[in-house]
């Protein structure tokens, strides 16, 4: 208490009115202890960006303000007045230093500091006669502050200082941050993890770390520093009272080999409250990865697959051979999908795409591609017609595919239906996977799917398992006609997910695609080797044009469910209410279980309008990047992710599990209130 009563009078006595300061004009100026020059790199043309230096000579002994000044103090702000058509961008900020007096810790700069302005020149400007100016408020301190206030003026037509000046300031600027960063926090402390191959070698006595997010941490009490291989973590106790932020930026510097930034011009580091915020290895994330993969086994999307599998190994059950290739071959047709899931993911991210687990079934035309497969298997198993090649691997002509391509393709095809789902253990793993290296990424999602191919395979290869299952008659001519309804269901969930993305006007017009397709096979059927030629392309333009309209609409939301933002969460909490957050999505079966079965049960919904509850929705069914860098900041690749964020802004969010029940929302509900009563 007495700390912060002394901060407060200290900065009160450190911050004198500006108004006070006198003003001056040039494009030199000379304040009280500090020597202000302002200098033009390249004359302003239309349609180009210039930049313009704005450099401080310190007196010895005094010293000016960094964009966070820390306890106390004021960041140098800068006002322009400039032609019309010509636009100042946000200053670039050297790296600074830090000043301690009694409990007060600023950061800020000595002897010089020089900020880079960049103005960009619209095509239209006239830029006239009249020069720029820049109008200066900045703070000077050493046992006083002096509140500082001038004016620069420039010519914007001509060059003018060397070039070495320039040059110097950008010298003095952070670079960019190669790696990945994210930090998590509690209620008393905050953990800023960064991992870059630039760490390898340093010790941790020869790095600070310079907050530029404000009123965050705790300046003055002691931060822990600790490197491991390429991974630093520096924990920092909060401040009192800390104030909500959505990233935490920053700037690194590593002494005796430079120093790169963690910021919103280059990497900004986000929360994560993944279980692996403290550094989870790429072991431990293997082992999730596998156990994911295990349990992904027993989610609705891949029963009827495995299902289906499992009575065309019942065809083979004397024949130990052909069993133990079909186990290979699906094996090897998981670990194939999952390695070019993976890849196609590192793919489209490196082109910025935000995307995650379950990616593809955010495209409709995928999702409608998928809808014609389950149909065209659920007549197949009925015998309406037999595929040259099926993906399913069922049926005798089937199983007896030389080389085990049935056996393949079944394991292809149950990654792509297992992707609606998400098993426990998968969110950390993946979250964990797509923020490391391309090689680090690929080797968990082998994990991954070495857990979700090995029950199969195994059962492949233990035939005492397999003779336990009935011997062949004719109850699996009716099974195998029996697995055609899941198919079914599953073709109307999906025909269900591409209505919330395209609407009805989009569906109509898949539907009539997948109609025109059916057409065009039946004409192919029907006409000779010649005639194909001209039917196959005239039909192929047709589809195209029919599937021009499968376009995405915007999400509605259900219920009392707002739509979720950054804004509305931060909005709620400032209100002192509590926010549950439902980042799902219409093709997540996992997802639309626990809406059922835990959001939509009665004692839930009383519990959540009892503790005045603010309930949003991030609707990931369509693309968005601003939900995907959400489930970024709490370690996850893809959805199902709940967050309950208590009335307290310092209480620390609650991140529910991926499968949920109405108890453990509401013991969730519970403990946000005891966190808010144990204040």
């Amino acid at each position: 208490m007495k700390n912060a009563l002394r901060r407060v009078l200290i900065a009160a006595a450190l911050t004198a009115p500006l108004w006070l300061a006198p003003c001056y004009a040039a494009s030199s100026v000379q304040v009280d202890h500090v020597t202000l020059n302002i200098a033009l790199e390249s004359a302003a043309k239309p349609g180009s960006t210039t930049w313009v230096a704005i450099r401080q000579v310190i007196a010895p002994g005094w010293h000016t303000y960094w964009r966070n000044p820390g306890d106390s103090g004021l960041a140098t702000s800068i006002s322009w007045m400039l032609p019309r058509g010509i636009a100042a961008g946000e200053p670039q900020w050297p790296t600074p230093e830090q000043f301690t007096t009694g409990p007060i810790v600023n950061f800020g700069y000595k002897n010089e500091a020089t900020l880079l302005v960049p103005l960009t020149v619209s095509p239209r400007a006239v830029i006239g006669a009249a020069a720029a100016q820049a109008k200066l408020f900045l703070l000077e301190c050493a046992q006083v502050c002096i509140p500082e206030q001038a004016t620069l003026s420039i010519d914007l037509h001509k060059t003018s200082g060397p070039s070495s000046i320039f040059a110097k300031a950008r010298a003095a600027l952070p670079h960019m941050f190669d790696g990945t960063a994210y930090v998590a926090v509690d209620a008393k402390t905050l953990t800023l993890t960064l991992t870059s191959a630039v760490l390898k070698g340093v010790k941790a006595n020869a790095l600070r770390f310079y907050p530029a997010t404000p009123r965050v941490v705790d300046y003055d009490l002691s931060t822990s520093a600790r490197i491991n291989s390429d991974r630093l973590i520096w924990k920092v106790v909060r401040a009192p009272h800390a104030r909500m932020f959505g990233n935490f930026d920053g700037i690194l510097d590593i002494h005796g080999i430079g120093t790169f930034s963690v910021s919103a011009t280059s990497v900004t580091a986000p929360i994560s409250a993944a279980p692996y915020a403290d550094g989870l290895t790429l072991a431990g994330a293997l082992v999730l990865a596998f156990l994911g993969g295990l349990i992904l086994n027993l989610m609705p999307c891949v029963l009827p697959i495995l299902s289906m599998k499992a009575l065309a190994l019942a065809h083979s059950a004397g024949n130990s051979r052909v069993l133990r290739r079909d186990g290979v071959f699906y094996f090897a047709g998981v670990l194939a999908t999952f390695i070019v899931l993976s890849g196609s993911l590192l793919l489209l991210k490196t082109g910025g795409a935000a995307l995650g687990w379950g990616y593809q079934l955010q495209s409709p035309q995928f999702v409608f591609v998928l809808a014609l497969l389950m149909t065209a298997i659920g007549l197949n198993l009925l015998g309406v017609f037999e595929l040259p090649l099926s993906l399913t691997g069922v049926g005798e002509d089937l199983t007896r595919a030389k080389g085990g391509q049935g056996a393949f393709f079944t394991g292809a095809l149950a990654v792509l239906v297992a992707t609606p789902c998400t098993a426990p253990f998968m969110g950390t793993a993946l979250g964990f996977a797509l923020t490391q290296s391309a090689v680090s990424t690929m080797i968990v999602f082998m994990a991954l799917g070495a857990g979700f191919a090995l029950p199969f395979s195994a059962l492949a290869f233990t035939p005492a398992l397999v003779r336990l299952i009935p011997k062949p008659g004719i109850w699996m001519v009716r099974f195998k006609e029996l697995l055609a309804f899941p198919m079914f269901a599953t073709t109307i969930w999906l025909i269900w997910v591409l209505n919330q993305q395209v609407g009805p006007t989009g569906l109509t017009a898949a539907l009539s695609t997948g109609v025109g397709l059916v057409f065009v096979i039946w004409l192919l059927a029907l006409s000779g080797p010649r005639l194909r030629w001209v039917i196959g392309p005239v039909g192929l333009a047709s589809l195209i044009a029919l599937s021009v309209n499968i376009r995405t609409i915007a999400p509605d939301t259900e219920g009392n469910w707002a739509p979720w933002s950054a804004a509305a969460v931060a909005d709620a909490r400032h209100s002192g209410k509590p926010v549950l957050v439902d980042f799902s999505a219409a093709w997540c079966v996992t997802c639309l279980v626990n809406e059922r079965l835990a959001f939509d049960d009665a004692a839930v919904t009383a519990g959540l309008k009892r503790d005045g509850v603010v309930t949003l929705k991030g609707d990931w069914t369509n693309r968005s990047a601003a939900i995907a860098e959400e489930l970024k900041r709490y370690g996850r690749s893809g959805v199902p992710l709940y967050l309950l964020y208590p009335a307290r802004i310092e209480d620390p969010t609650i991140v529910l599990p991926q499968i949920l029940t109405p108890a453990i929302v509401l013991g969730a509900l519970e403990g946000a209130k005891g966190s808010r009563l144990d204040h």
